[in-house]
């Protein structure tokens, strides 16, 4: 039986961290303006924010670095 396992490459961790930097930033810049400019709908927008809040904690979640 052959067991040919290809070696495991070393994580990029400075890549990680930068990915989920980027992530963050945007995260937080859209958010504020979408509720900065909202157009009076209040409703909607703090609906939508609610979805962003549930992604940026995904994002936490899945591409936090792990050390």
């Amino acid at each position: 039986m052959d067991n040919n396992i290809e070696p495991q490459r070393k994580p990029n961790y400075t890549r990680r961290r930068i990915k989920f930097a980027l992530a963050v930033v945007a995260l937080i810049v859209t958010s504020t303006l979408m509720l900065t400019w909202h157009d009076g709908d209040t409703t909607a927008a703090l609906m939508v924010e609610g979805v962003y809040i549930a992604t940026a904690l995904w994002l936490i979640v899945r591409f936090a670095p792990r050390d």
